[in-house]
């Protein structure tokens, strides 16, 4: 098991924390869709690579295995028992994640994976969570230079990890700015001014454990006290589903590609600045960004009965998840797939309950009865939990869609 996998109970343990200090103290941070969202997000992206093959460690460990001689030779040796090779690994492999995280910012194709993170208009620690798919991964090549200092595969891994378990705990607004760490290290403070849109905070504040990247290369921020934080992204989400969410600048760049009659525009635009766009296309097809102005969180209302449907479904997938990552390694590929598919449609579904979408009244049906039917390829030890889980589900969802007279949706946005 993985560092990552390792902490995700952690994890959801501070985010029940931050929850009940929220509900107590009154702050405002969570609102149920978002953090569904946002959480539904990592999911997906903890599950979906668990029927992927990482590119990195594709290239890598044939690379460092074909170069391994030559590190023996110049005497370069790294050891995860060594403490201090750790700390260099960390410290080197953020040097790399900063200008992966910069050009994610910077270059259209490249938003398009990274822009998952920044779509919540919410800050707390679910959206530390909310993490990209990578279902056009590039972010591997910003690694490969950590060849350069012979790297092992495994320590390259270890140090991904802490880099990555570290930014969790920065998704905050309720610790206090502390002079000294902003100078140092990536802080609560200085990550709530990546997050936001205004303008003056927009691109900024790039690291991932040291912020002394950002200081070096012109790109830091501090958090003004006259300028409070705007979360989300100028080309809002408006939706609560984790798949829409991974397409959504991909669709929007396919779309601008198909439109224009340039052959040049649609073979360049993926690669131009962030949000580039060709001009016939964007005439053709204009997309309003927020007015910060008088922003609104996207915040369709529901029936108390879905919302207590939503997060019951929630917390079960959450469950199937931890479980199908613990046992992946047992499972087949082809079971693997399946059970990965069926929480991929379950959380997709789920979103667009959250959305107020009146197509989900039916497509949480069909979900049940596909789940049902795909039990001949399911490991038998499951067949009765999940076909009492589609019962249960089925029963209590008809009740509360077809048998309610409270059941309509209405779209109000806070």
């Amino acid at each position: 098991m993985g560092l990552v996998t390792a902490a995700i109970p952690f994890f959801l343990l501070a985010v029940l924390i931050e929850l009940a200090l929220d509900r107590w103290r009154g702050w405002g941070l969570y609102r149920l869709n978002d953090a569904i969202g946002s959480l539904g997000a990592g999911i997906l992206s903890r599950i979906l690579g668990l029927v992927r093959v990482g590119i990195l460690m594709l290239l890598y460990i044939p690379l460092y295995q074909w170069l391994e001689p030559t590190y023996q030779n110049l005497g370069i040796h790294w050891s995860l028992e060594n403490p201090w090779h750790l700390i260099v690994a960390v410290i080197a492999y953020d040097f790399c994640y900063y200008w992966k995280h910069r050009i994610s910012h910077e270059i259209n194709i490249f938003w398009a994976e990274h822009l998952v993170h920044h779509q919540s208009e919410d800050y707390n620690l679910t959206t530390a969570l909310r993490q990209s798919s990578d279902l056009v991964p590039l972010g591997w090549v910003f690694y490969l230079p950590l060849l350069l200092i012979g790297m092992p595969p495994e320590v390259l891994i270890t140090a991904g990890a802490i880099d990555l378990i570290y930014q969790f705990w920065v998704h905050t607004q309720k610790f206090p700015k502390v002079r000294w760490m902003e100078w140092i290290l990536v802080t609560p403070s200085n990550h709530r001014v990546h997050h936001a849109q205004n303008k003056v905070y927009v691109d900024r504040n790039y690291g991932g454990v040291l912020i002394v990247w950002d200081r070096l290369f012109g790109t830091y921020q501090e958090e003004l006290e006259d300028e409070p934080c705007i979360y989300g992204v100028r080309k809002p989400l408006n939706t609560f589903d984790p798949l829409a969410a991974n397409l959504q600048h991909f669709k929007r760049m396919w779309l601008d590609a198909l439109y224009t009659k340039s052959w040049k525009e649609k073979l360049t635009l993926w690669f131009r600045a962030t949000g580039y766009r060709p001009a016939d296309a964007e005439a053709a097809m204009p997309v309003p960004s927020s007015d910060l102005e008088d922003f609104h969180r996207f915040d369709p209302q529901i029936s108390r009965g879905q919302r207590w449907y939503a997060l019951t479904q929630h917390v079960i997938f959450s469950g199937a998840t931890l479980a199908l990552l613990g046992s992946a390694s047992d499972l087949s590929y082809g079971v693997l797939s399946v059970l990965v598919l069926m929480l991929v449609i379950g959380l997709v579904v789920n979103g667009r309950i959250l959305d107020g979408e009146l197509r989900s009244r039916h497509w949480e049906l069909a979900r049940l009865a596909l789940l049902a039917a795909a039990l001949p390829v399911l490991p038998a030890a499951i067949w009765l939990p999940v076909i009492g889980y589609c019962l249960a589900s089925g029963f209590v969802w008809w009740v509360l869609v077809f048998g309610s007279k409270d059941a309509t949706v209405s779209h109000v946005r806070d």
